[in-house]
């Protein structure tokens, strides 16, 4: 699934593109989780997604529209996860698929379009697609990232439907979904 979030981020409201990851692939990840928890660290509940863009402009409904038109000629697309690792400089821990295909067509098609609006780290040619399996300050995110990553197989998953909702102080609201069609 794609969907849109707000979010507030160092007082600027940000509105972004997420690619969700299909059921299996999040039980996957869910499964990694667990392996987590088992060393005695507590983990925050999977969203499941790949960041594709965040906006911080002005003319929201332009944007949304923009990324309507932009996802509404992709079918469904594959997602290869190939690697564990903790990204440098962060305290997270993330499964990292491959950036290529679909998935970074369309971040590049819609960062370029909106270059002017998007922090650096969503530019094109920085972009770095994830999905966060742990966030942790005081954890040895090397150790539990090798650790995670003896009990990983690399896959392919799928992004299917396109959805629009907003985050709120408690929970989201989602307020559009398009089902991509089937290659």
């Amino acid at each position: 699934m794609i969907y849109f979030k707000y979010i507030v981020w160092g007082g600027i409201l940000m509105l972004c593109v997420i690619a969700k990851i299909d059921p299996k692939s999040k039980a996957r990840f869910l499964k990694l989780q667990g392996k987590i928890e088992k060393l005695g660290i507590s983990v925050k509940a999977l969203h499941g997604h790949i960041t594709l863009v965040s906006y911080i402009g002005e003319d929201e409904a332009a944007f949304i529209a923009s990324c309507k038109e932009i996802l509404s000629r992709c079918k469904v697309f594959p997602v290869c996860y190939d690697k564990i690792e903790v990204l440098a400089s962060s305290c997270i821990v993330v499964a990292s698929p491959r950036k290529e295909g679909v998935l970074e067509a369309v971040q590049r098609k819609i960062a370029e379009k909106w270059a002017k609006d998007l922090p650096d780290y969503m530019q094109a040619d920085v972009w770095y697609p994830h999905t966060t399996l742990l966030q942790d300050m005081q954890a040895d995110l090397g150790k539990i990232a090798r650790h995670l990553e003896e009990n990983f197989e690399p896959f392919c998953g799928e992004v299917q439907t396109i959805e629009f909702s907003r985050v709120e102080k408690v929970g989201y609201t989602i307020v559009d979904t398009v089902e991509l069609p089937n290659a």
